[in-house]
């Protein structure tokens, strides 16, 4: 009976032992690019004891499975067809990571790292948050008889921080409208300003904190009854520090 006892407090003791390791943060994955999901364990030479499921911690879907020493993707979900893969030289060096292929918005959330041997079964969590760069602007210039509209429009994700600022960094009152993310992962972003003044000097400032991206536009607009002039200054930091002058006539 002792002996009984002790071999069962051996075995828990090393299946308590057995452990996963995987990032204690979120992982950012920019849209298109592949996502590396790191998930390691105890080494074990002999990969034929090796059982590694990744799936989706929300709905239990099935991501990517690999036992009897290969790939077992039977039960995969058709979202991920043709786009994970794990590196079989490292499982036996304790390398169950797996990446994902063309990363977009659906794809990101919770993961479940699964990795069994015969030291033991451990899970963890991996969490992938999606974002993507915001375009180059896109700008419009409406003409009226009762005053100027200047718009931007440009696409990305998450949601931005916009803002429209005076010639002495006073904060202007502005229109924005962001559509709903399209099935591409995209905010369509669509923001203006509206003035009375013959004259004036604004600057459009879009951020994207998730991706530390600044795209920020010198807008400066003069016009009468016979001349129309516009001058745009362009400076997208920290990314370019282009220039472009465009006349209106």
């Amino acid at each position: 009976m002792l002996c009984r006892f002790l071999w069962l407090w051996i075995l828990l003791r090393r299946a308590d032992s057995f452990s996963v390791t995987v990032p204690s943060s979120p992982v950012l994955v920019v849209r298109g690019a592949t996502a590396l999901l790191s998930c390691e364990f105890e080494p074990d030479s002999n990969i034929s004891n090796v059982v590694i499921t990744w799936q989706r911690e929300e709905n239990a879907q099935v991501v990517h499975s690999f036992y009897y020493e290969r790939d077992q993707l039977e039960r995969q979900s058709s979202d991920y067809v043709n786009r994970t893969k794990l590196n079989h030289k490292d499982i036996a060096k304790g390398n169950a990571s797996l990446s994902i292929a063309s990363f977009g918005l659906k794809d990101a959330g919770n993961y479940l790292c699964i990795v069994s041997n015969n030291k033991g079964t451990d899970r963890r969590v991996v969490r992938l948050v999606y974002a993507a760069f915001y375009s180059e602007p896109m700008l419009s210039v409406l003409l009226k008889s009762t005053g100027v509209t200047v718009q931007y429009e440009l696409e990305g994700y998450p949601r931005p921080e916009v803002m429209w600022l005076g010639s002495g960094g006073q904060n202007l009152t502005d229109h924005l409208e962001i559509s709903p993310a399209s099935d591409g992962g995209l905010f369509y972003v669509k923001s203006s300003y509206i003035t009375q003044s013959p004259a004036f000097n604004v600057t459009f400032t879009l951020k994207n904190p998730a991706l530390h991206q600044k795209l920020q536009r010198h807008v400066n607009i003069s016009y009468d009854f016979f001349l129309q002039r516009f001058t745009e200054q362009r400076t997208k930091q920290p990314f370019d520090d282009r220039q472009e002058q465009h006349c209106l006539s």
